[in-house]
């Protein structure tokens, strides 16, 4: 049979029996015993620099933690933004790029339509650098004609001018005449004067009955026709001019 344990408090305390608490007991006197209290003083201040330096740099590495939770959390919105912003232009780009494309395709319908029609003025083109030339040929043609009417006109201003000088020889010689025949008019009052029309006109004394119109004279060997008949152009002549041009029998 087995005994039952006892358990009055006699049996706790008995001598032979060791207890939980002898070892506690043992180690708080070991603390508790007696130490140098300075050296004790030193430690525990030196422990306790430690324990403020700790603490310090656990505080500086928390505030740098947060600062740095706080930067990132910036950066975080940051690219969050840029993301939205991001996508926001690529939307814009990629309705800039469909526009651009439509523009694109629009102007090469543009294009197409506009070598169709510079095709078709390139025929027309032709046909104007075609009339352009018999233009050019005629405006040439007229410049040459032009060129030689202008020829003519001072060929004929040239003529003109002999002409004019030719006359005023002329009206010399017939002053002379006049003068000579005045002259002569001054020693007979009978005959005539003849205005013979040869290359000039010079003028003949013809002594004798005063001749008619249609008479066929002869003179220094030709044979001329009395035209007209008429009086003296001198003052104080009373004889009558008789003008004759070659006969057409000479």
């Amino acid at each position: 049979m087995q005994e039952d344990p006892r358990t009055d408090r006699d049996w706790e305390h008995w001598p032979g029996r060791k207890t939980a608490d002898d070892g506690i007991r043992k180690r708080l006197r070991a603390l508790f015993s007696a130490t140098d209290d300075d050296a004790f003083e030193a430690r525990i201040e030196a422990k306790g620099r430690e324990i403020e330096e700790h603490t310090d740099q656990l505080q500086e590495t928390i505030s740098g933690l947060e600062r740095r939770e706080a930067r990132t959390g910036q950066l975080r919105a940051a690219v969050e933004e840029m993301l939205r912003q991001g996508s926001a232009e690529l939307d814009e780009r990629h309705a800039a790029l469909t526009q651009l494309s439509l523009d694109l395709a629009a102007r090469d319908e543009k294009i197409r339509a506009d070598e169709r029609d510079i095709a078709v003025r390139k025929q027309e083109l032709g046909a104007v650098e075609l009339r352009r030339a018999a233009v050019e040929r005629r405006e040439a043609l007229a410049s040459e004609r032009a060129s030689a009417l202008e020829q003519l006109a001072g060929d004929l201003a040239d003529r003109e001018h002999r002409l004019a000088l030719d006359s005023e020889r002329a009206g010399g010689d017939l002053v002379s005449l006049a003068t000579a025949a005045s002259d002569a008019a001054s020693a007979a009052f009978d005959g005539n004067v003849l205005i013979l029309g040869d290359d000039g006109y010079r003028m003949v004394d013809r002594p004798g009955p005063t001749v008619s119109v249609n008479a066929v004279l002869e003179v220094d060997g030709s044979t001329y026709v009395v035209t007209r008949v008429g009086r003296s152009k001198l003052p104080g002549d009373r004889r009558l001019w008789a003008y004759l041009e070659a006969s057409p029998s000479r």
